[in-house]
């Protein structure tokens, strides 16, 4: 499969799960502040219970997959899949295995987004031996490129960036990953992750933080689309990009 291919694939599905996402928008929303009825019951012990102190301890970290899983999952978009290695979502067409990851950060803690998010194992193809700056940095994904059945894995993002004591989102992104084939085109996109150095049982760093803002153009498809697409709000402000996605524009 030539490169050329591999992005066709990765910008078709971009698309539709771009598409799906706008059109339920509302609905998302809605969902997502579906917790504050409650607060309440919950509020005390999330609290004392997070690893991290209160403003950088998102408290859409779980709920948030409920909702997007809830969300593809009653409309039934993509046929599920059943592995137990993936993403927080993995659906399966005829073409293809998409992983869909959902990522949440508070807005005090830029060290989750602006243009990099965590990615583990799990949730990429993309190998690397080392960083961005040239550092070592073993990484071994634990997704293959393609399957065993030929059809080729691909993987997303959608990316909540909110404050605890607001309602809504500042800003809700969609970015494709790189597929790991595509490694000749985008280099070695990524800085270390959060972890302790050191390798683990798969002889591999466990995560890595993948520079998207190096990424942000499907390099290999006519007129070069981009690879990230703002889902909520619609028509963002300059501002709202450069804070929270580490670049100028789109």
């Amino acid at each position: 499969m030539n490169v050329k291919d591999i992005e066709a694939l990765e910008k078709r599905y971009f698309d539709e799960i771009a598409f799906f996402v706008d059109k339920n928008i509302q609905w998302f929303l809605e969902r997502l502040k579906s917790k504050n009825e409650i607060k309440k019951d919950w509020l005390k012990i999330f609290k004392a219970t997070s690893r991290e102190a209160y403003d950088k301890a998102s408290e859409l970290d779980k709920g948030a997959e409920r909702v997007v899983s809830n969300m593809f999952g009653q409309y039934r978009v993509f046929a599920v899949n059943s592995s137990p290695i993936g993403s927080d979502l993995m659906f399966e067409t005829p073409d293809a295995f998409i992983h869909l990851e959902v990522k949440t950060a508070t807005d005090s803690n830029p060290a989750d987004f602006k243009g990099k998010i965590q990615i583990a194992q799990n949730q990429t193809t993309y190998a690397t031996s080392q960083t961005k700056r040239g550092n070592p940095y073993p990484f071994i994904p634990s997704l293959p490129t393609i399957y065993s059945n030929n059809k080729i894995c691909l993987t997303y993002v959608i990316q909540i960036i909110h404050n605890n004591d607001e309602d809504l989102p500042k800003i809700i992104v969609l970015f494709s990953i790189p597929n790991g084939l595509l490694k000749s085109t985008y280099g070695n996109c990524v800085n270390s992750g959060k972890h302790a150095q050191k390798l683990n049982r798969l002889n591999s760093r466990g995560d890595i933080r993948f520079l998207y803002k190096d990424t942000k153009k499907f390099e290999n498809l006519k007129d070069k689309p981009n690879r990230i697409k703002v889902i909520y709000p619609q028509n963002p402000a300059r501002q709202l990009i450069k804070d929270f996605l580490g670049l100028e524009e789109l």
